[in-house]
Parts: C-alpha cells; sequence; structure tokens
C-alpha cells in the first residue's frame, strides 16, 4: 500500500551524512544476531568462508611485506572497507588483505547521487572517504577489533566457527591504507596523525576497550593488536604530475616509515593499446576514454623510473616499494544513471581487468620479476586463481561484490583456487605458482621467477576469454512492472546483501490485516468516523526497511531490485539517534526512542512530523499527526487530546497512517530480527539473561 514513501528530489541527494554505531552496539548486534539468525551483519553463516581443515588442508596463506595474510584476496579501497561492519563482513567472507578506503584531507565531499552504477561492467563518480578523517580512524580500529574478537574469542558470540578456528594463520588480517590525493594533504596533521595512529593504535584501542561493558570481560581482556598497519597504497589524482607522486613517495618513506605501493593508471598503457583491447578485442564501441587521461597523468616511462629509484630508497630503509595495478579508467558519461552534470565517470569490471593485466604484464617485463605488484581490475571467482598463480598480492576486488549476492561472491574466490591447487597436488601457493602452467624447471624451483613466466600465459587466456567482453556483458538486472512501496514488496532481499554499509535489513510484522475509517475531528473537539471503509492490510511477515545512519544513497540496492523507485527511496528509513534524524532532514525518516514510560516512533513525512507513543503496557497510546493528538484506547477507540494552534478548521486524521506507524513501532522493536534498529532496545534484557 502507498502510505508515505516518496522519491528524493536529486538536489537533495548530495547532502548524506554517515553515522558510525557505537562500539558496544556493534558487539551485541553481533553476538545477539548470530544466536538469533545464524548471521553476523546480515550475511548468514553458510556464506561465510571457512578454511579448509586436516592434514590435507592446502595452505593459502601469502606474504604481504613483511606480514603473513590468511590468502592474497581482500576488498579493494572502496564501499566494502568504509565503515568497521563491512571490514567484518569482508573478513567472514574470506577477506584477509584490507585496501581500506582512501583516506584525504578534503573529508567534506559532496558527492553526486547516487554514486555507483554496477549494473554489469561497473561504473562510480565516488572518491574517498564519506566518515570524517577522525571517525575512518575509529572505524578501521573498531573492525579489526571486532575481528580480533571473533578470532580469540568466539565462545562470547555464541561459537560462531563451528569447529574451526580462525586464530591461526588461515584467518591472519592485514590492514593496508589508501591515502590521496596531494602531497600538500597527506602532509597536514590531520592525515599524518590518521596514518600515525593506524602505525600505533594504542590510543584508540584503549578508548574503544574502555567502552567494552563489565559484563562482556573476556572481550575486555583480550590483548588487541595496536600495530594495525604499516604499508600504503597511494591513490593520487587522476592527473597528477610524476614530480608529485615521487614526493609523497619519499614523505611517506622517509618521514613515515611505512611500506608504499603507488596505483598505477590504465591510459599509461598508451591510447592506441588500451583502445585497441577495449574496441577492436573486447568491442565496448560505446566508450569514450576522456583523452586527457593519456596525457595529464603519470606516463609509463616515468613510472619505471620513480619505481627504480624508489625501490633503492626503500630498501636502504629496510621497507619495500611496490605498484598496483590499477586505478579506474576515466570514461564519458553516456548514460542516465549519475546525475547530467557529471561528465566523467570511472570504468571497472570486465574490460578493465584485461586492460589492467596487459598493462601489468608489460611494467613486469621492464621491471623483472622481483619487483612486488598488486592487483584490483574485475576482480572475480574465475580469474583469481589464475591471478594467484602470477605471483600478485594482493589481489582485491570491489564491482563484483557490489552484485547480486555481496560479500557472499567472495568465498568462491578461494574455493576455486582450492580446486585448481588439488588438481596440480600442489599444497601451499609457492607450489600452486611453480605447477599451475608446469613452470618449476624453467623457473629452477624460484617461486618469484615461476609467477613471472606464468603472468603472459594468463594475459593471453584473459585476452582471448570472450566473457570480458561486450557482447556477453550488455545484461542488465531485470525489473517486473511493479514499484515499491512502504510495506510489502516481493521480499526477494536482493537489496539487502547488495548493500555494502549492511544498510538495508529485514523486520518481522506478520501479516495484518486491520479495517478502518478516517476521523473527523470536529469545530467542538469530538471526533466520529468518516469516509468509507478501508483496511491497512500487509500480505508478508517480513518487511524490508533501511538503516539511514549506514546510507549513502549510492543507488546500488536500486539497481538490483526487481521492483522500480529504488529501496533505499521507498522503504522506511530509520535513524539511530535523535542527531542522526535531525541531520537527514529534509528526507522522509523514522526514529525509534525509548524511555521508562514507553517507546516513542517520530516520523518525518513530507518535511512534517508525525509521531506515534505506546506505553509500557504495550497497548493505547498516543498519536500526533501534525495537527491533532488523540489517545489511544486500549480497546482501539480515539479520544481527542490536544490540537495544534494554527487550525480551527473542521479536519479529517488519516487512520491509515497511524496503523502504518503503529505497526512499523511493533515490527522494528520485534526480536524476531535483530538489526541495527533495535539491537540498543535488546541489549537491556540480553544482559539480564546472560
Amino acid at each position: 500500500m502507498r502510505v508515505f514513501s516518496r522519491r528524493i528530489p536529486s538536489h537533495f541527494l548530495r547532502m548524506v551524512d554517515l553515522f558510525c554505531t557505537p562500539f558496544v552496539d556493534m558487539i551485541q548486534r553481533m553476538r545477539l544476531e548470530f544466536r538469533n539468525q545464524q548471521s553476523i551483519f546480515d550475511l548468514p553463516a553458510r556464506k561465510w568462508y571457512l578454511p579448509p581443515i586436516g592434514d590435507d588442508a592446502p595452505d593459502l596463506s601469502v606474504r604481504f611485506h613483511d606480514r603473513i595474510a590468511g590468502n592474497a584476496s581482500g576488498p579493494a579501497s572502496g564501499p566494502q572497507t568504509q565503515m568497521a561492519q563491512n571490514i567484518v563482513l569482508s573478513w567472514l567472507a574470506g577477506g584477509r588483505i584490507m585496501e581500506l578506503k582512501t583516506v584525504q584531507v578534503n573529508d567534506e565531499l559532496k558527492i553526486s547521487r547516487p554514486c555507483i552504477d554496477a549494473t554489469n561492467i561497473g561504473y562510480n563518480i565516488e572518491w574517498s572517504q564519506e566518515l570524517r578523517v577522525a571517525d575512518s580512524l575509529d572505524q578501521y580500529v573498531q573492525g579489526a577489533m571486532l575481528i580480533h574478537m571473533l578470532r580469540r574469542a568466539p565462545d562470547v558470540f555464541g561459537q560462531p566457527f563451528g569447529g574451526t578456528s580462525l586464530a591461526g594463520t588461515s584467518g591472519e588480517l592485514i590492514y593496508d591504507l589508501s591515502v590521496g590525493y596531494d602531497l600538500a594533504g597527506i602532509k597536514t596533521p590531520k592525515v599524518v596523525n590518521f596514518i600515525r595512529g593506524m602505525i600505533d593504535a594504542s590510543e584508540s584501542v584503549a578508548r574503544l576497550r574502555d567502552q567494552i561493558p563489565r559484563w562482556l570481560g573476556p572481550l575486555r581482556e583480550l590483548d588487541y593488536p595496536t600495530a594495525l598497519s604499516r604499508s600504503i597504497t597511494l591513490s593520487t589524482f587522476h592527473g597528477c604530475p610524476a614530480e608529485e607522486i615521487e614526493r609523497i613517495c619519499e614523505f611517506l618513506l622517509t618521514e613515515l616509515d611505512v611500506h608504499v605501493i603507488v596505483k598505477m593508471n590504465p591510459p599509461m598503457l598508451g591510447k592506441d593499446r588500451l583502445e585497441y583491447l577495449l574496441y577492436d578485442v573486447m568491442g565496448y564501441t560505446g566508450l569514450r576514454v576522456n583523452d586527457k587521461a593519456y596525457t595529464s597523468g603519470l606516463q609509463f616511462e616515468e613510472s619505471l623510473a620513480i619505481c627504480g629509484r624508489m625501490t633503492t630508497l626503500a630498501a636502504s630503509r629496510g621497507l619495500q616499494f611496490g605498484a598496483k595495478f590499477s586505478n579506474t579508467l576515466e570514461v564519458e558519461n553516456h548514460r542516465t544513471f549519475f546525475q547530467p552534470s557529471e561528465k566523467i565517470m570511472y570504468l571497472s569490471g570486465a574490460p578493465l581487468h584485461v586492460i589492467t593485466l596487459t598493462l601489468a604484464a608489460e611494467f613486469r617485463k621492464l621491471v623483472g620479476a622481483a619487483f612486488p605488484i598488486s592487483f584490483s581490475a574485475g576482480v572475480d571467482r574465475k580469474n583469481f586463481a589464475g591471478l594467484v598463480a602470477c605471483g600478485i598480492v594482493p589481489i582485491t576486488t570491489c564491482t563484483d561484490l557490489l552484485k547480486t549476492g555481496g560479500y557472499a561472491r567472495l568465498p568462491p574466490y578461494m574455493h576455486e583456487l582450492q580446486k585448481e591447487m588439488q588438481k596440480i597436488g600442489a599444497r601451499t601457493i609457492n607450489e600452486f605458482i611453480l605447477d599451475y602452467r608446469g613452470q618449476r624447471a624453467a623457473a629452477a624451483n624460484d617461486p618469484v621467477l615461476a609467477g613471472y613466466l606464468n603472468t603472459p600465459l594468463v594475459v593471453a587466456e584473459t585476452q582471448a576469454d570472450a566473457r570480458y567482453h561486450a557482447a556477453q556483458n550488455r545484461s542488465v538486472p531485470k525489473k517486473i512492472n511493479s514499484h515499491l512501496v512502504t510495506f510489502d514488496c516481493i521480499t526477494c532481499d536482493k537489496c539487502i546483501p547488495v548493500c555494502p554499509n549492511d544498510a538495508n535489513f529485514t523486520y518481522r510484522t506478520g501479516q495484518v490485516r486491520l479495517p478502518y475509517r478516517d476521523i473527523e475531528v470536529r469545530l467542538d473537539g469530538s471526533l466520529a468516523p468518516v469516509g468509507e471503509e478501508k483496511v491497512f492490510a500487509l500480505e508478508q511477515s517480513d518487511q524490508i526497511a533501511n538503516f539511514a545512519d549506514y546510507c549513502n544513497h549510492c543507488g546500488n540496492c536500486d539497481t538490483f531490485c526487481p521492483e522500480y523507485d529504488g529501496p533505499y527511496l521507498k522503504k522506511p528509513n530509520f535513524y539511530g539517534s535523535r542527531a542522526a534524524f535531525e541531520a537527514g532532514a529534509p528526507h522522509d525518516g523514522y526514529l525509534i526512542e525509548s524511555s521508562a514510560d514507553g517507546m516513542r516512533i517520530s516520523a518525518r513525512i513530507n518535511g512534517e512530523i508525525h509521531w506515534f507513543e505506546q506505553p509500557t503496557t504495550g497497548v493505547g497510546g498516543r498519536y500526533f499527526d501534525g495537527t491533532f493528538t488523540i489517545d489511544v484506547a486500549p480497546d482501539g477507540n480515539f479520544t481527542l487530546s490536544a490540537q495544534s494552534e494554527r487550525t480551527t478548521a473542521t479536519l479529517r486524521i488519516d487512520i491509515g497512517r497511524f496503523h502504518a506507524l503503529a505497526t512499523l513501532l511493533r515490527g522494528i522493536t520485534n526480536s524476531a530480527r535483530v538489526h541495527a534498529v533495535n539491537t540498543p532496545l535488546l541489549t537491556a534484557t540480553s544482559v539480564a539473561t546472560d
């Protein structure tokens, strides 16, 4: 039924803030949700990645700089590493090297919305973190601590991994920072303090430890890691000159004493070579690369010179210097998904995979086998094993995890790798690299050289693979002839996993059928039923809502929802605090607050505030419709309590809206489904029974 959702005008879509959940609520959400639903942050346990166990289990661990990670996979710097819950989800799905979302000094960007178009190959217009820099630090530390809790104190969460222990090497996590975009910004105290706060997170860990309640004593006593990262992948702005990039690298190596990876740009391959692959080989003739990208940024020969000098400098300080392939590709905005003012969008996915892998191979020919490279461009379950065989670490992904299934698309990466290892009898990644294409003898048992030798073979196979071509990447998610409204939909739940921030969730209302008539408020203050009888009805027992604190209006749930208009726009948006609710204006939204007297749900609908209060008894209450306040008796009868001074006219009260608010309050607070909104409300009960 069409109650009170509406599409938000496009000029409002720039004003979207993310709000972080208090640390204790994150812990409680994980505990309560797993015990109730066998999931954490809406990712079911059956879709997590659990490493194989047993004497014959393959070892997927890899070395990244001076540390060991459980495997080479992880999320790229992007939407999957922005908030604490995203990082936990990435880890549960098997990611072990997290390239955290890029941090820069300008942390108050106004980005056009929607900003992610993963309809098929993938485009975006987002830049860096959408949190303040200090909040990014806090979220990254929280994510590391929550993962450490799962690894070292799984019993507190109800033994989520069963008989599998993730306390060992297979669960080891590495953070790789991403910073940008120019030297002046990186040298500011704001960014420098962020980096140092990740190198030594003792202060943040101590502060967050103090927030853990006494009744969670085992978690307070854990020895949390504080040296969270000593590596940075440099993400400069498109068009950043070579001299600027080199000065940034020097600063990071010498002043901050960190390993550095510099991110390369696809146009370094050259216009002729790149567009031959894009148009002639893969057939993406509808794309137009931004011509300025070929001349304004780092050039291929410049990158070789920088890498040579920086490798020497890094080695003199006991550090490593490497290159990442690659950044996204600047193309002209030829679609209608983004706002018309966005002239450039950034290409990812299948075509970028072919271009980037070709560029990486050309680069490797000249720098040699020993030079470390990482990779992120169109990575998925089918090409992950081949990239591992090239000796690349890490191999990160983004666009693939935005498609149907979300984070649950990551475990098959490892499953496919394990199958390939078993085929050739490889027990370790080094053995897999040596025997993947029979290069052991040619490489004299050196896996570094074998990975180098495998690269041109994998590139040739990739360029010839039709699945990267335009003809196989034109399909779009199908829509049915139906539009979303506040309640009821086909409840396919596709919108839940495709949200990287876990903003969409399910709540339980049960089926509802309530006949009613609207009420007329007469001049003497009396109430009378008016109009024909209507029915407030919900056909579905489970409903979809949106947690506005986590929603950045990226638009991805709209892409994959089979119905029109977008869950993030049409489903009720709940805020986690009064501050977030007020900051969310003028967007429609809802807020639930509790007190000793009962519960209140407030609604901002078309700019007006409505609310319904229910006493602790759970029956009756009081409803304000923007003009009148009416008391609701336990038997369902209404009496006028107060009215606004701005009217003396006879007016009608929409009782359907009252039923909608009462149903939302009952459904959202229902403990049958644990989610971000009701976790604080359920905590007191949980404490009493623990």
